[in-house]
């Protein structure tokens, strides 16, 4: 295998804003998202690495040791290094950030597994809360979001129709990206209330879970830089999967 252009002294190294072992590390990083490294497998020892990206050991060793403290590498003394099992996503709720921004922070590659749309009348619910697009019809999407391939969330987003996308093609990003890229509908803030549902037969089958597994469910409406409902969404998540933080203040 031919070594990566990482090297101290290669012109075609990555930029050079990152210290080196930071270069190391990301590549690293990279095929383990990518699977090229599973998690439980054993990497490749220090003077390979060295090899391969063309560096020092003691930038492989620097590399390596950021990782562990990330949680991507594991050392064991005397034997190795291997790739961590996944862990659950974990964040707070206090900020309203996309699925797919959550998921990649936490170094893991976003994606969709499944996707449904269909067109349909709203509810009396959806008319009130959308009041301000004089409803006609609404958009309803299923969606399972993925980490690593590895199904975590069964989203079901409801939209007013003239915003949704044509076809399930120009959903490969998150629906607040898409949202403020078409439409300049750029999503503020949002209701939220957190309650436990059950995985229907359909969610079941997408998450691969048993029937009737607890879910977390988040409802929340969404409002944009008028402060105008733009979505409503029912977020489904597997809960060994997906682990939510709230900070509590004593008053």
């Amino acid at each position: 295998m031919a070594p990566d252009t990482l090297g101290e002294n290669s012109a075609k190294a990555l930029p050079t804003r990152l210290p080196l072992p930071r270069q190391v590390a990301s590549a690293i990083r990279s095929r383990i998202i990518s699977r090229e490294w599973e998690p439980g497998d054993q990497i490749p020892s220090e003077d390979e690495l060295a090899k391969l990206f063309a560096v020092s050991r003691a930038t492989v060793r620097e590399a390596v040791s950021l990782l562990s403290v990330q949680g991507y590498l594991i050392k064991k003394r005397g034997i190795g290094t291997f790739v961590a099992q996944a862990q659950a996503i974990s964040g707070g709720l206090e900020s309203l950030i996309s699925i797919t921004e959550w998921i990649e922070r936490h170094g893991y590659q976003a994606g969709t597994s499944y996707i449904d749309m269909k067109a349909r009348v709203p509810t009396s619910n959806e008319r009130t809360l959308f009041q301000a697009w004089d409803l006609e019809e609404v958009m309803e999407i299923h969606r399972v979001r993925t980490a690593n391939g590895v199904p975590v969330l069964y989203c079901v987003d409801v939209m007013p129709k003239v915003f949704a996308p044509e076809n399930p093609g120009q959903l490969d990003e998150s629906l607040f990206q898409y949202l403020e890229r078409k439409w300049g509908q750029v999503v503020i803030f949002a209701q939220t209330e957190i309650d436990v549902s059950q995985a229907s037969r359909t969610m079941a089958h997408h998450l691969q879970v048993a029937q009737d597994t607890p879910l977390l469910r988040l409802r929340q409406a969404h409002f944009n830089q008028k402060s105008l409902p733009i979505l409503w969404s029912q977020d489904h998540f597997v809960t060994d999967r997906f682990r939510f933080e709230v900070m509590r203040h004593r008053q």
